[in-house]
């Protein structure tokens, strides 16, 4: 949350003509943790907010009164029940407390949480918070529901996921699967995968290490441009009337990037237990001035071979949304490779979304917008990828399997949640598409 907010202080400072990017795309924000400590040391509270202590303790203190301040630990379960204490007989916190102001969720085209999964706030607290936001704030008298999206961020295979007894590959197990019955669409970032493309997708942002630690400081830089990017999709509507500059091409609604993997659900699966689509991030570069057909092949193996954002295997997926932009002398190139079909041949082929491998009777669906975009120098291919095969979800599902099958209060407690394990991990990978 410090990075995208001091991404956008810094396109306010140094960039005002791509200011309008965050302006438009972030409607409201706020901040909430179990844990007051790490609180007080975000640019949140320090400088956006000016927070002392007693004003975090009521605006972003999940479950005030109920636990001393500390945080939750590796303990979900418990991060569940603080967060039930914020809403006991009359209170509400969305109303009442909390930073998170119900109107501007309202009047949002989309929720976004973005959390750690593997402890006790990350994993128990968020899908509390989910559910709660749709009872308490968005309206159920709606025909089609507000979209709420959930970024997670996975630690490295080999690194926490392995230490604490195994508990964070567990937690992450029961963290997805729970959001996956509160939330539309889950973002899965891994930090290995974030480290890599760091080098290629490396946005300004000032003063980041000041608040971010140097390791989270280049990892935070490619999520929070993938991020960017997903904001783009709704610009040209938003934008003021006083900007000389205006992005121009398709744009697609949040919803877009997950409702179509719905469709592709078994029937078997009842629509209250459908689980949230979960959308693999890629984001690509291409710099230099030919716009070939070579060049989007080069565009392509860029963003979903080197610039994974998440490690998983794209030949698996039920099909993606991907938007292409830059600037327009560019994409003037560009548009005739999209509107005549080459762009999505080229994703479709083998080394990439193999669109002809499938033994389903669905299709490899690939959606691709374009979107000209003043002050880029470079084209870049945004993607969110439909649920593909991720070898750390695999890992830590048969962590918790094995856990599951023992005679231990862990294993007991993943019992009562594994419906929800089974319902999500059954729609990951082509094989499991209807």
């Amino acid at each position: 949350m410090d990075a995208i907010l001091l991404r956008r202080r810094t396109l306010d400072e140094r960039d005002a003509d791509r200011a309008y990017i965050w302006q438009g795309g972030l409607a409201g924000y706020g901040m909430l943790n179990t844990n007051i400590s790490e609180l007080e040391q975000t640019y949140y509270a320090s400088e956006v907010k000016q927070y002392v202590r007693n004003d975090l303790l009521s605006n972003t203190l999940i479950g005030m009164g109920g636990h001393d301040g500390t945080g939750m630990g590796y303990r979900w379960d418990t991060g569940a029940k603080v967060v039930e204490y914020d809403f006991e007989g009359e209170k509400n916190a969305f109303r009442d407390r909390w930073d998170l102001r119900p109107q501007e969720i309202r009047d949002s085209q989309a929720v976004m949480f973005v959390h750690s999964v593997t402890k006790g706030t990350g994993c128990g607290s968020t899908p509390v918070l989910a559910e709660k936001l749709r009872e308490h704030v968005l309206p159920d008298d709606t025909i089609v529901g507000k979209p709420v999206l959930s970024s997670v961020v996975l630690p490295s295979q080999g690194s926490e996921l392995s230490r604490q007894g195994g508990r964070p590959k567990t937690n992450g197990v029961v963290g997805l699967a729970r959001l996956s019955q509160a939330v539309d669409a889950v973002i899965p970032f891994t930090n290995d995968r974030l480290e890599r493309a760091e080098g290629d997708i490396h946005p300004e942002i000032a003063d980041l290490t000041k608040y971010n630690p140097p390791q989270y400081a280049s990892l935070n830089r490619p999520l929070v441009a993938y991020l960017e990017a997903f904001t783009l999709t709704s610009t040209p509507q938003l934008l003021s009337q006083e900007h000389d500059i205006r992005a121009k091409g398709d744009v697609f609604d949040v919803s877009d990037s997950f409702r179509p993997a719905q469709d592709k659900y078994p029937a078997s699966i009842p629509l209250d237990e459908t689980p949230a689509v979960v959308l693999a991030p890629v984001l690509g570069r291409l710099r230099g001035s030919e716009m070939t057909e070579s060049s989007l092949d080069l565009l392509v193996r860029n963003t979903l071979l080197q610039n994974k954002l998440a490690d998983f295997d794209p030949s698996t997926a039920w099909g993606g949304q991907f938007l292409v932009y830059g600037p327009d002398s560019k994409m003037e190139r560009i548009r005739r490779h999209v509107t005549d079909g080459t762009m999505q041949e080229i994703l479709n082929r083998e080394e990439f979304l193999d669109g002809a491998n499938t033994d389903s009777v669905e299709t490899v669906d690939v959606q691709i917008n374009q979107l000209s975009v003043p002050y880029l120098d470079d084209v870049y291919l945004w993607g969110a990828l439909w649920n593909p095969e991720m070898p750390a979800l695999e890992s830590m599902y048969e962590h918790a399997r094995d856990i599951k099958e023992g005679g231990s209060r862990q294993g007991e407690s993943l019992r009562e949640v594994w419906p929800h394990v089974e319902s999500l991990f059954d729609c990951l990978g082509r094989e499991n598409m209807a």
